[in-house]
């Protein structure tokens, strides 16, 4: 059952039961009302007839009643002497003198009767001569006036609940939009729509759980806020951290991967570049060369004039080559006075051709570098492998090449050779 038939239900049980009550004492206050009424008109009758009484014959008392009784239109009235004897009795009563002669003394009571077939009301009134007086009415006007003031009392209590059922539904209704306007609140507040509010207003009870709902919604929009910050910064500071981790690793891996003496790119970095470079070419069909070079008669200068000059041509040596590469090119310190350059996208003329060019530029890099004399400044040789023709794996490559590097060092140094099957790999 919903608040609103509940409210209703409740409101016009109230007002019934209100009304119930009040119709009840209401008609019992009229009833009361007539009953007095009818007493007081009995005893003004009454004191008209003690004065025939008083003053007359029985024949006159009973003409005095008789005119009375026409002149009122009351339908009767019997008097009684102290000693119970009819003094007078309207005709329409004489039958009645016997049954009100055995009725007890009374002042003021009230009895119903039958009259004529119809219901009548006697009322006893006693006199002032010690005698006794019954009364009789009309039994309609007394249930005329009865039947009035229930239907007025009833009307009247039928408004009454009209209007309680009218304000109960006006009630119900507002007291439902607000409950409908609180509940739609706190499911938009579920939903995390932290910036509905109800509307404040309206009974007082209702009006409390809408404040505290707008309360409990601006507390939890605080919370949010406070923990969104909080992640804010918790992100910002996680991001910083993961930068400097990710720089941290470049830094690590550049050193792993680096030469220290030289700052070239050290064999590790070659091993992982050219397995690269060679799943590449697979995919595609492009050439790649890789080419070995050895300074010839490093071991001497190093040896003789120290390790600070031979240190010295060595970072020389790298930093000519460096210069003459592409950018696609790898330049590797392999070790001691061995370097590799690895080739990408060239054929096997133009990586000859590269690595010539790379001789003389180290023979020239390596004369402008002073040594005492009778030192001479060393000069490269240099052995070529061609993908895929003279190896189709790092390894092959790389062994094909130096077999080459240590032909063109075992005929005659200062020059480039192609791998060739010919050549002896020990």
């Amino acid at each position: 059952m919903s608040l609103r038939v509940r409210l209703v239900l409740l409101t016009v049980g109230a007002a019934f039961a209100g009304c119930a009550a009040l119709v009840a004492v209401g008609y019992y206050i009229n009833v009361m009302e007539v009953q007095e009424a009818t007493r007081g008109r009995a005893a003004a009758i009454s004191r008209r007839l003690e004065l025939f009484v008083a003053e007359g014959s029985a024949y006159q008392t009973q003409e005095s009643v008789d005119r009375l009784l026409a002149s009122e239109a009351y339908s009767a009235a019997v008097v009684f002497s102290p000693s119970r004897e009819i003094i007078a009795a309207a005709p329409v009563a004489a039958d009645l003198g016997p049954t009100l002669t055995s009725w007890p003394d009374g002042d003021g009571e009230l009895r119903k009767i039958e009259l004529g077939g119809s219901e009548a009301v006697a009322v006893s009134v006693a006199l002032v001569t010690g005698g006794k007086a019954w009364v009789v009415f009309d039994r309609t006007p007394y249930a005329v006036a009865e039947s009035r003031m229930r239907l007025a009392w009833l009307g009247a209590g039928s408004s009454v609940i009209l209007i309680a059922l009218i304000l109960a539904v006006v009630i119900g209704t507002a007291a439902r939009k607000r409950l409908w306007d609180i509940r739609d609140t706190l499911r938009r507040l579920g939903e995390g729509d932290l910036d509905v509010r109800c509307t404040e207003g309206g009974p007082s009870e209702i009006n409390e759980v809408a404040v505290s709902v707008n309360q409990m919604a601006e507390k939890m929009g605080s919370v949010v806020r406070e923990l969104g910050n909080e992640r804010t910064a918790l992100e910002q500071q996680v991001s910083g951290r993961t930068r400097e981790l990710e720089q941290a690793n470049r830094l690590l891996m550049d050193i792993a991967n680096r030469d220290a003496l030289t700052g070239l790119a050290n064999r590790r970095r070659l091993e992982m570049e050219l397995e690269r470079n060679i799943s590449f070419s697979k995919r595609t069909g492009q050439p790649l060369a890789v080419i070995m070079m050895d300074l010839d008669k490093f071991k001497i200068c190093n040896d003789t004039a120290g390790h600070l000059v031979g240190d010295n041509i060595l970072r020389a040596v790298a930093s000519t080559l460096r210069s003459r590469v592409r950018v696609t090119d790898l330049v590797v310190r392999w070790g001691g006075d061995e370097f590799c350059i690895l080739v990408p996208a060239t054929q096997p003329q133009g990586a000859i051709a590269a690595a010539e060019s790379l001789v003389d530029a180290v023979k020239e890099a390596t004369t402008a570098i002073a040594l005492p004399e009778p030192l001479e400044p060393p000069t490269a040789s240099a052995g070529v492998a061609c993908f895929p023709e003279d190896g189709e794996d790092p390894h092959t490559l790389i062994l094909n090449a130096d077999a080459a590097l240590y032909q063109v060092k075992a005929t005659g140094r200062g020059r480039v050779l192609r791998y060739s099957p010919t050549f002896s790999k020990d």
